[in-house]
């Protein structure tokens, strides 16, 4: 009976942790536009001349006055009128007086010759200078209000650097399986199902 020498063993089992190198990009501030839109305006406006007609005079030369140059002058010629007419009618009162009993026939010869006298009359126009109307601007026009330029601007704020965070990576390495040696004896053959 020989004794034989069995053994049996595994290799001791290295295992990695592995942590890779990261890049963390999300940390990163784009560039901030800022605008300011606020659009030119006038803001101007005119205002209204003030301009005075006094178109009186021209109208007077026409013919239309007003109440008080009627009334001044319609009254003046009423009395010199009046005066005239009386001192007129009294003078052919006395003539038909004197003359109405004569012989002949005064009244129609008075008549005719006071047509005849009025046809005999040169009628005559006068030119007038008609005046023109006085204008006067009292106020003129004048543009008023400020104006907005505006603002049309844009202000772009950029970081001068990159807020990136870059986590690095590492290797540990530890023992997974001890592994082992095992040794026994059999007694004329090898162990073959271990």
């Amino acid at each position: 009976m020989m004794l034989r020498l069995n053994m049996s063993h595994q290799l001791p089992t290295i295992g990695l942790r592995i942590n890779h190198t990261t890049v963390d990009d999300s940390h990163m501030i784009p560039a901030q536009i800022h605008t300011n839109d606020r659009q030119a305006r006038s803001n101007k406006g005119a205002t209204q001349a003030r301009i005075d007609i006094n178109s009186y005079p021209s109208r007077k030369a026409y013919g239309h006055r007003n109440m008080n140059d009627l009334t001044r002058e319609n009254g003046q010629k009423g009395l010199s009128d009046v005066q005239s007419a009386d001192s007129r009618h009294t003078q052919a009162a006395w003539s038909y007086i004197e003359n109405a009993a004569k012989k002949g026939n005064y009244i129609q010869q008075r008549a005719e010759q006071a047509i005849y006298s009025e046809a005999k009359k040169t009628r005559m126009l006068e030119a007038q200078f008609i005046p023109n109307p006085q204008i006067t601007l009292s106020e003129s026009s004048q543009v008023v209000g400020e104006t907005d330029v505006g603002d049309v601007t844009a202000e772009i704020d950029a970081k001068s650097y990159a807020s990136i965070q870059i986590t690095t990576g590492g290797v540990q390495t530890y023992i997974q399986d001890q592994g082992f040696l095992h040794r026994w004896i059999t007694q004329d053959k090898y162990d073959m199902y271990v």
